[in-house]
């Protein structure tokens, strides 16, 4: 019988590329698609919804793409997501104007978690297949991927055939790598199924190996699907299989059965092909499954030979010799029909996988359920005999679509994932669409709620306008997770940039979010297993803030520009030479923040002795300074607060020293410390903060006083800690200034005209130096917005990790005067 237009609404496009140049062979819709706007008899009769089409020497293509939908602004996904991920630019062999991709399909290897291939359709034509197909290769577990056209397939990339379509890609035990494809030809040529292999881990493909031709232009393959034996031990282990559907020429009467090839010498040769089941059946859609056992299962859409989709079903067959033979088809589940009404979809194409250990059978697929649209769900514990009732997978609201499903398993079966197409996020709209992943993690007995795969939505009006609808694609694809440490990696159609192209994404699966799945949708499996990269005291992108700090904070762990410094100032220290006048130590400081901050100041002298300091200050007092007011001040720290000042827990040293402790609100402050009664020597003053997890900070300290030499120079001290990173690891980025020249400018007698800054980390080690600011790191400095005003002046602009650091200020060739060093905190 002549295949009912539903059931060839795919093959039939296929159908016409094969005759490409044959009398305009016209095209039935489906049956849910209207045919409007052009005239009974148009050449464009069959296209549904009609839209601009122009012929060239590439065949029907869209002249111009629609205008697009008012697409709603980006949303914050669950960070279970990473980022969207374009799978590389558009090849440059490909026809301007011709840059639409279609119907992606992915795969991971099973013996390497971390290398994926992707493939999809390049070039898609409006009236059957694409100008060629590409692939893109992922060793690191999808965060980076190369993108190529496979090559000697088209004119494109070096090959004979007009058209290509419908790939898919698998990978061995041995890791080589295989793109399926069907070569559409011409009027003198059959439909042909091509196999390019590629045995050193996806770098090179060879040319393609026919693996089916058809016997004549009088029938022609399609919905081609490909599988390996990735199971040691089995008798066909490392075998390949390829399904595919058998059409007759279109608008001509003939069966559509489902028929098989295989190899089982990594594609080198191909067996003869063979049916599956009766001849006289029509079906559609393989998904050939190889099990635990060697077994191979086949699932499909059987329409029952009529026009009519009220008694569509699914079934399977099963071949006990792993491809050789096959048993008797046996029902899965009855179908009640879904098609998008504008969208191209896979609205009677199951989706299957098995587990590697169970071999439990999951098959997908979209229907109508309790009059809603839904992605439905039902397994299989005994190699397909039995299946259980069809449940929903999607949660779609009542008036929203779901359609295109895949799914894929954990090798323990308990964790499912599955990716479709949504509208739910734009009510009213009929074109734009989201990805979506719907989690199972007990096997498919419950299911969580979807989580959205994309922040902006796709517009499918951008899409070459098939008779079938808008071309995202017949299928979609997922690569399931391994572990708890590997991602789910779905690919899908994506119109973001303009026109359609192929996206991934990283899903860390888990009920809720956790540093582990945050962790495995951001790093490969090798960074994860590497200490000094994954983990939660990783650093992967170096940029001093591990990835437990990166995970609370919600940045980026491979990016280094993606960072925020959780690391505090908790003790600014300065000590240099005190003496009278305007050559008093002045130490300023600011509270950052929304809240007040508890903090205690203290001015060293006499305890100066026990670090061999001579020339100490005997007998300092300190003043705390706000808004120009006096707050408070102290000689002797045992003469005021001393209950405070010891439960602190770092009192001074000797009873001549002074301490405040005082709550201070968000603001600018002044330590002012002077010798008692006009004496002068070294002294040091200090602020601490006592409330260190609270949010407000000590931030931008600076000191200024007299710089001597030896001894007498200003030596700033500072600890970076308390940051969100494990064991309250984080960093700080300072910006170290020291300041001379332009404090004569402001009238400051005596200053320092040759400021040299030095940073030394605690084990005395310098870690960065400089004279002339301009001299290193000028933009990053200038872009900071607080370069020294003067070039003589000294500055640093550095990240640092948790930990204790010096700035020593001094004059270039011994000079001294007044100076001022300073420390900033900026992002």
């Amino acid at each position: 019988m002549t295949p009912r237009p539903f059931l060839a609404a795919c093959a039939a496009l296929i159908a016409s590329a094969v005759w490409v140049g044959a009398q305009n062979a016209q095209v039935p819709a489906p049956k849910s698609l209207e045919i409007v706007d052009e005239p009974h008899g148009s050449p464009w009769e069959g296209i549904s919804s009609g839209g601009p089409l122009a012929v060239d020497q590439y065949g029907n293509r869209l002249a111009e793409p629609a205008a697009p939908a008012v697409v709603a602004p980006a949303v914050a996904l669950d960070r279970r997501v990473s980022s969207n991920i374009r799978l590389g630019d558009d090849p440059a062999a490909l026809p301007a104007g011709m840059r639409a991709q279609a119907e992606p399909h992915i795969t991971r290897s099973p013996v390497d978690p971390d290398f994926l291939v992707a493939t999809f359709q390049e070039g898609r034509f409006t009236d059957g297949s694409a100008v060629n197909c590409g692939y893109s290769v992922s060793r690191d577990g999808g965060l980076t991927w190369t993108r190529t056209l496979i090559p000697g397939l088209t004119p494109s990339s070096g090959g004979p055939y007009p058209r290509a379509t419908d790939p898919v890609a698998a990978i061995d035990l041995n890791g080589y790598a295989y793109l399926n494809t069907l070569a559409a030809g011409s009027a003198t040529r059959a439909g042909t199924i091509l196999v390019n292999r590629s045995t050193d881990g996806g770098t090179t493909f060879g040319n393609p190996i026919v693996a089916y031709q058809a016997p004549s232009v009088d029938i022609f393959p399609d919905k081609n699907w490909i599988t390996t034996n990735s199971f040691p031990g089995t008798p066909t282990a490392g075998r390949i299989v390829v399904t595919f559907t058998r059409f007759p020429r279109p608008n001509t009467a003939g069966s559509t059965p489902i028929m098989r090839v295989y190899s089982d010498n990594a594609g080198l040769t191909w067996s003869p092909a063979a049916l599956i089941h009766s001849t006289t059946m029509d079906t559609q859609g393989s998904q050939p499954v190889f099990l635990p056992d060697g077994k191979l299962a086949i699932v499909y859409h059987n329409s029952n030979r009529t026009v009519s989709t009220a008694d569509d079903f699914f079934e399977l067959v099963v071949s006990n010799d792993g491809g050789g033979t096959f048993g008797t088809p046996r029902l899965i589940t009855r179908l009640s029909v879904y098609d998008h009404p504008q969208i191209r979809d896979g609205a009677i194409l199951p989706s299957a996988t098995a587990d590697r250990v169970t071999g439990n059978l999951y098959v997908v697929y979209q229907a109508i359920h309790n009059g809603v649209p839904r992605i439905m769900f039902t397994k299989s514990p005994d190699a397909g005999s039995t299946w259980t009732a069809p449940i929903p997978v999607s949660d779609n609201p009542t008036g929203s679509g779901v359609f295109t499903s895949a799914i894929a398993s954990s090798p323990d079966g308990q964790t499912l994932t599955v990716v479709f197409y949504s509208t739910r996020d734009n009510p009213g709209s009929s074109t734009l669409v989201d990805a979506y992943l719907a989690q199972s993690l007990d096997g498919g007995a419950t299911w969580h709620p979807n989580i959205r795969l994309t922040p902006v939505s796709t517009d499918a009006a951008l899409a070459p306008l098939t008779p079938a609808g808008y071309m995202l694609g017949d299928y979609i694809a997922i690569a399931g997770s391994t572990n708890v440490n590997v991602p789910a990696v779905p690919v899908w159609i994506d119109t973001r940039t303009g026109n359609p192209d192929p996206f991934v994404t990283r899903v860390g699966i888990a009920a809720q979010l956790s540093f582990t799945s945050w962790q495995a949708a951001r790093f490969s499996l090798g960074q994860i297993n590497n200490p000094a990269l994954g983990g939660e005291g990783g650093d992967a992108d170096g940029d001093l803030e591990d990835n437990l700090s990166e995970y609370r904070s919600g940045t980026e762990p491979n990016d280094p520009l993606s960072v925020f410094r959780t690391g505090r100032q908790l003790n600014l220290s300065t000590r240099t030479e005190v003496l009278t006048g305007d050559n008093v130590l002045i130490g300023g400081f600011i509270v950052t923040g929304n809240s007040p901050k508890k903090v205690i100041l203290r001015a060293l002298g006499p305890s100066l002795v026990a670090t061999g300091v001579a020339g100490r200050l005997d007998d300092p007092t300190l003043e705390l300074i706000g808004g120009g007011v006096s707050l408070a001040s102290n000689d002797n720290w045992r003469e005021s607060q001393q209950a405070e000042i010891e439960n602190s827990g770092i009192p001074p040293a000797d009873e001549r020293e002074a301490a405040i402790v005082r709550t201070l609100a968000p603001g600018d402050y002044t330590a002012v410390v002077r010798g008692r009664s006009e004496t002068t020597g070294v002294a040091l003053v200090e602020m601490y903060d006592l409330e260190q997890n609270t949010a407000p900070r000590l931030a931008n300290v600076s000191s200024r006083g007299f710089v001597g030499t030896d001894e007498g120079v200003m030596i700033g001290g500072f600890i970076v800690g308390a940051g969100q990173g494990k064991d309250g690891a984080g960093s700080a980025r300072v910006v170290l200034r020291g300041i001379g020249p332009s404090l004569g400018q402001a009238g400051t007698a005596d200053a320092l005209q040759d400021p040299e800054l030095l940073l030394f980390d605690a084990n005395g080690s310098i870690l960065a130096s400089n004279d002339n600011w301009w001299q290193t790191q000028q933009a990053e400095l200038e872009a900071s917005g607080i370069a020294p005003t003067d070039e003589r002046e000294a500055a640093l602009i550095i990240a640092l990790p948790q930990g204790s650091y010096t700035a020593i200020l001094r004059g270039t060739n011994r000079t001294t005067g007044v100076g001022l060093v300073e420390a900033y905190n900026v992002q």
